[in-house]
């Protein structure tokens, strides 16, 4: 388990700008999977994506001020976004990783071979394509293993995070019936932190402790009342604004556990996830109802 503070040696500030071991961000909140429990809430069918502009004006905010060492394109899915090789291109451009950074695409990889000029892209800017596995089911192995054997073919750097059956579920229920597996005991869910503790989210110009607390707000955008109560002091969560001073920020990162941690459960647990490939509207049916 990672744990990152200002006395981290890979914490520190290089040339007026703070060193952080992480930062991710969605170029789409669409999703052609609906996983079970998706900490991004983007299984709930959901069509967004963010242009070329937009993401270059959230980096600009805050390519001066913080360096990641890890640089995430995900979603959603990544590859629905019809821009996603100028983003690419723009990405490396706007940030400028340098030799101790990491860029990488996050995918399913289920499009892989939908998307001309990928592997090229990837490719021209040391942009490394993770691949997540979501399931056991062999009908998605099927796709799945197709997908892996084109993008071995096509030479890019590649490397898979098998999520098949290690999840942190953190909410029951799907679509408006969701209700979080909340702890008690904040510093134990932040000890057993499936991000490894530094997963840095920006979303429209801010940057959350987390996904799910960068997404949450999605669902009551959504569902209004018909979310959970449950749900209320996590969506009162305030982010870091670019706006804030040094020191702020400097406090922000150095922040460890926090009340709003109690959202998820103390652990990870171990079950078999379904298929992804089920629509929005079979998951509600199965799983929708309080």
């Amino acid at each position: 388990m990672c744990s990152w503070g200002i006395d981290h040696p890979l914490f520190y500030f290089h040339k007026k700008m703070l060193t952080i071991p992480h930062l991710e961000w969605h170029v789409t909140h669409s999703c052609n999977f609906t996983c079970q429990g998706c900490g991004h809430f983007t299984n709930d069918g959901y069509r967004q994506n963010f242009s070329l502009d937009t993401l270059r004006e959230w980096y600009l905010c805050w390519n001066k001020r913080i360096r990641p060492l890890e640089l995430s394109m995900l979603g959603g899915e990544p590859l629905l976004n019809k821009d996603i090789i100028d983003i690419i291109y723009m990405t490396k451009d706007v940030w400028n990783p340098q030799e101790n950074q990491t860029l990488e695409l996050v995918s399913n990889g289920i499009l892989f071979d939908k998307v001309p000029g990928l592997p090229k892209a990837l490719k021209e800017t040391n942009c490394i394509l993770t691949i997540t596995k979501h399931s056991n089911d062999p009908d998605y192995n099927k796709i799945y293993n197709k997908s892996i054997e084109s993008i071995i073919q096509s030479g890019v750097k590649f490397r898979i995070h098998d999520a098949s059956n290690y999840w942190l579920k953190m909410y029951d229920g799907y679509g408006s019936s969701i209700e979080p597996i909340c702890n008690d005991n904040y510093k134990e869910s932040w000890d057993n932190c499936p991000g490894g503790q530094n997963n840095f989210t920006l979303n429209d110009f801010k940057i959350y402790k987390c996904a799910p607390l960068a997404y949450l707000p999605l669902q009551k955008q959504k569902y209004g009342n018909k979310l959970s109560h449950k749900w209320d002091p996590y969506l009162q969560y305030k982010p870091l604004l670019p706006t804030d001073s040094d020191m702020m920020i400097i406090d922000f990162f150095d922040m460890k556990e926090e009340p709003v941690c109690s959202m998820c459960p103390n652990q990870c647990k171990l079950f078999d996830k379904i298929s992804p490939l089920h629509s929005p509207n079979y998951m509600s049916k199965i799983y929708g109802n309080k």
